[in-house]
């Protein structure tokens, strides 16, 4: 645990994370990233997490602290019953949290929450009513499009309730994604800051190691529909009417089987190491994106990042803020109808000749050094610090 010795003069941040949903996804580098941002502005941070979170390479000096239900499962009307319970005791978990590790030991103490639903935000709301407030604040990071959810109002009844705990202004939201930030401060009257994504530490030694002569079309990820799983199962079962080699990496779990004619498959573990995952991000030529429009059409993706960062090629569905974001560059060809198998192909031969493309991302990749990094972080976080340290 990352803590001064009695009462520290600078902030506490905690990175409180109810769901690690078993190391698949960017939550772990998020959160990795995050204490480096911290660090450099030489504050404490902490990370609490679930007790029984089996991950197996869960950083140290990570608090496994946390009630371990899972408030996000779906399930039958007892066990959203049941989730009453396992609110409460969520809460509890926080407090306890906040009273043996945080309150008392720094002028302020700044809870973080980032990637989480009504339920958990419900708890963090408990807990406050438990423990004294005079020195804390609060910081939601919102990712989703939570004003168009059936519970939207039980997020904007939860701030009232949070910011009574606080003194005024200690409550802040934050945003990865500029077009969610208009939406959701029309919806919760109220600004939402906009935060760089900051796990972008890819190895730029690695772009080298590439060994296959085949055009490598990396789909990262567990299969899920809203990434596009009915999409890459008719790209498998589609013949190519060429003979330029093209493969497709993706999980195992995805059980994709080649067809006579077809795109080549590589099967690669669900959740990679962050080396591996960097490797595999490296040696890849396009990164497929075919993402719900209606899921991220204004959410970001940590992935599509990324990408952009190593210097690689994405296809992205259209009206998507990834669309969104190549279109500022004029790469409208990487935004693909990926209706059409065999013009998806296509598309990816031409694009792979353009060197056009190539140096509008070269450009895009300029910009996004510049402002998702560590560095950037932490000066926003200090910046928001700043103005709200004497409320």
């Amino acid at each position: 645990m990352e803590q001064n010795e009695g009462k520290a003069l600078s902030p506490i941040f905690l990175s409180l994370i109810p769901n690690l949903m078993g190391g698949e996804g960017h939550i772990i580098p998020y959160h990795q990233a995050v204490n480096k941002a911290v660090k450099q502005l030489g504050w404490t941070h902490l990370v609490a997490v679930p007790k029984t979170e089996s991950i197996n390479e869960l950083p140290p000096q990570w608090d496994a602290c946390l009630s371990s239900g899972d408030l996000e499962v779906d399930g039958h009307i007892g066990h959203k019953v049941l989730r009453i319970k396992q609110v409460g005791d969520l809460g509890i978990s926080i407090a306890h949290y906040l009273r043996s590790q945080v309150i008392g030991r720094s002028p302020v103490s700044i809870i973080f929450l980032e990637r989480f639903i009504h339920l958990q935000l419900f708890a963090l709301a408990i807990a406050l009513l438990f423990v004294p407030t005079e020195n804390l604040a609060v910081w939601l990071l919102y990712r989703r499009d939570t004003h168009h959810d059936r519970t939207r109002f039980i997020y904007k009844f939860l701030h009232k309730v949070i910011e009574k705990r606080l003194k005024p202004g200690r409550l802040q939201l934050l945003t990865d994604s500029e077009l969610l930030s208009h939406s959701l401060s029309d919806y919760f009257q109220k600004a939402i800051i906009v935060m760089p994504i900051p796990h972008t530490d890819i190895d730029g030694e690695s772009l080298s190691l590439k060994e296959s002569p085949k055009t490598l079309c990396w789909w990262p990820g567990s299969p899920r529909q809203e990434k596009g799983w009915t999409i890459i199962k008719n790209l498998v079962h589609t013949d190519l009417d060429f003979e330029e080699k093209l493969c497709l990496i993706a999980a195992q779990s995805s059980k994709l089987t080649p067809i006579l004619g077809g795109i080549d498959v590589k099967l690669i573990e669900d959740n990679l190491s962050r080396k591996n995952y960097i490797y595999w991000l490296c040696i890849s030529d396009i990164i497929m994106l075919p993402y719900d429009s209606v899921a991220y059409q204004e959410r970001t993706s940590g992935i599509f990042t990324e990408c952009i960062i190593a210097g690689k090629i994405p296809l992205v569905t259209a009206n998507t803020w990834m669309a969104n974001e190549c279109l500022k560059y004029d790469l409208n060809e990487l935004v693909l109808d990926w209706s059409d198998s065999k013009s998806v192909f296509n598309n990816i031969l031409e694009i792979m000749q353009n060197k056009n493309i190539n140096d509008k991302i070269k450009q895009m990749q300029a910009d996004y050094k510049k402002f998702h990094t560590i560095e950037q972080y932490a000066q926003q976080i200090q910046e928001i610090y700043l103005t709200t340290k004497n409320i």
